[in-house]
């Protein structure tokens, strides 16, 4: 069996899980540091645990020190990130419990443990390898056992909301809570709380879902209650981390990098809140049909979540807007304040003009406002103030940002204080030495990218790759609005040349022209209504960015039309289509 790479190790292990074939399961997990160096920490993890689940089976000792001094080697890899494999020595020291004590409740634990983050742990050889184990312990347990964990069951949940089995998501909502609730994961089950309101509102149960919230309250006031609250450091271990955590097959919005947090500090006490909050602007958003409550209670639900747009949650709110709110203006929930700040910031490359940019980041300092949400707010008047110093000049920027000083200090000073010094001095290294301090105190989790060193060079930027998205109905072109309602046939054309350009792209291939023939066989027009909604696509693209940038755009910057249609891979950098309908 090859196992000279982290990946042979695992297969190795789980061959040997599996009574095909047998390994020295203490060698295998001796990982040397080269094996690991270039792994991602949720594989390790993976690798680490199996191998702890492989050497108890037949009734072998532990070998927690072996993985423990692995798990050490592991931490010099430039891609560790100290979130996720902190979590790895507690498993192995839950399973050896569960084992030693024969216990069914810390076998089960473990299991739910190990799945947070990883949606294919469901299809994985875990669940089985834990019924295993647990029948060689003469335990009478089933697979579903170690199957059905809280992540599985939020999944089935969300599943079902977003196919309209309100019904069917509350009960799966409700499991997946009990077993938050039971493993400590508080900010997991405070999500739950408002999972199962939606669920029951949906399914048109007000009274319910009222009561839901009453409780989900009554649960963070007892968390806050018991837990000392302590202050905020920097580089803490605290009892979650919310925010995009990607590493391997791992990927998840709220991590815990302890398996039993003891203290919580202010901060996350804030953000345990946060899902009240939510949960309140949902009622009322059904109670009144009010579109606004609507709006922030997806706010503060998604901030800070730059996956979003690709999870069920934008088809799960539309079913809510569709059943509670009037319908006079149609509704988009992906177009969330988090994803309209980051179009925002994306518009700098096109040099949006001051006007529309003073009126974007407005409207969200009044959203992020409304939904309770006051760093944000603050914050996305300073990134505007300096976009717009650099694009246009700092007096306009300045004599605009000052409205808002009195508001603003008291929310972020340190901030405000490093924004003022960027301001003061002139373009250059000094602003760019200055720009990086400003950049350096952003809320880093809460808030999007903000744009790079070409913010502090000149001649002034000019968008070489374009990010071009579908959200919805909307079109989407470095964060200006091309269309808030897409023609269907221009849609269907987009759709069908993204999926080639998407298909290729990560590559590196060459994206294909399709022809007039295959492409109007692909959306169901002719080649001659193809040829004119692309050419009134065209027409609009130059048009509005005339009205709102100071950017001229090529006539083929996004689709080329000879030899047949592509979307043009020397201009575009991304094509996402958050669709709903796709």
């Amino acid at each position: 069996m090859h196992t000279s790479d982290l990946a042979g190790r695992h297969r190795a292990l789980e061959e040997h899980a599996a009574g095909r074939s047998w390994v020295d399961v203490a060698e295998v997990a001796d990982v040397p540091a080269a094996d690991l160096r270039l792994a991602d920490e949720h594989d390790v993890v993976l690798t680490l645990v199996l191998a702890a689940l492989c050497a108890r089976m037949g009734g072998g000792p532990s070998i927690a020190p072996t993985l423990t001094k692995a798990a050490e080697r592991y931490v010099s890899s430039f891609l560790y990130t100290g979130r996720i494999l902190p979590r790895a020595r507690e498993l192995i020291e839950l399973l050896d419990r569960g084992v030693d004590e024969r216990s069914p409740a810390l076998l089960t634990e473990v299991a739910d443990h190990l799945s947070q983050g990883w949606p294919g742990y469901a299809h994985s050889a875990f669940p089985a390898n834990f019924t295993r184990l647990a029948r060689e312990l003469g335990l009478r347990m089933s697979a579903e056992q170690f199957l059905e964990v809280s992540l599985v069951s939020w999944q089935r949940g969300l599943a079902a909301a977003g196919a309209g089995d309100a019904e069917r998501a509350r009960a799966h909502f409700e499991t997946s809570l009990e077993r938050y609730r039971s493993y400590r994961y508080y900010a997991d089950a405070a999500w739950l709380f408002t999972d199962l309101v939606i669920a029951q509102l949906l399914a048109g149960h007000e009274a319910r879902a009222a009561a839901t919230a009453r409780a989900q309250r009554a649960y963070v006031d007892d968390i806050l209650a018991t837990h000392a609250l302590v202050e905020d450091t920097e580089g803490e271990t605290g009892a979650f981390h919310l925010g995009d955590v990607r590493s391997g097959g791992y990927g998840t919005f709220i991590e815990s990098p302890t398996l039993r947090p003891a203290a919580l500090t202010h901060r996350y006490a804030a953000l345990l809140r946060r899902y009240t909050r939510a949960s309140e602007h949902l009622l009322a958003a059904c109670r009144f049909g009010a579109q606004r409550e609507l709006d922030a209670a997806l706010d503060v639900f998604t901030c800070g979540w730059s996956t979003f747009q690709t999870s069920p949650y934008p088809k799960i709110f539309l079913r809510l807007a569709n059943r509670y709110t009037d319908g006079r203006h149609p509704y988009n929930p992906h177009l969330t304040a988090y994803e309209c700040w980051h179009r925002m910031l994306r518009t700098y490359r096109v040099r949006v003009k001051p006007r529309h940019l003073i009126d974007t980041a407005t409207t969200l300092h009044d959203r992020f406002a409304y939904a309770g949400l006051p760093t944000c707010a603050a914050t996305v008047l300073l990134d505007a103030a300096l976009l717009h110093a650099r694009l246009h000049g700092r007096n306009g920027a300045v004599e605009w940002v000052s409205r808002h000083l009195q508001e603003l200090r008291p929310v972020v000073p340190e901030l405000v204080q490093a924004a003022a010094r960027s301001l003061q001095v002139p373009q250059g290294t000094e602003f760019f030495w200055q720009l990086g301090t400003y950049r350096g105190l952003r809320p880093a989790q809460l808030a999007p990218n903000f744009p790079g060193p070409g913010l502090g060079e000149t001649p002034l930027p000019d968008a070489d790759l374009f990010e071009f998205v579908l959200y919805g109905p909307l079109l989407s072109l470095e964060g200006v609005t091309l269309y808030d309602s897409t023609p269907r046939p221009l849609a269907d054309i987009l759709r069908a040349l993204g999926q080639e350009f998407t298909r290729t792209r990560p590559d590196g291939g060459e994206v294909p022209f399709l022809s007039a023939a295959e492409l109007a066989r692909r959306v169901n027009r002719t080649p001659s209504a193809i040829a004119q909604a692309v050419r009134r696509f065209r027409h609009a693209c130059q048009e509005t960015l005339q009205e709102t940038t100071e950017h001229a755009i090529d006539q083929d910057a996004l689709i080329q039309g000879r030899p047949g249609y592509r979307i043009n891979p020397a201009k575009v950098q991304r094509f996402l289509d958050y669709s709903l309908s796709a």
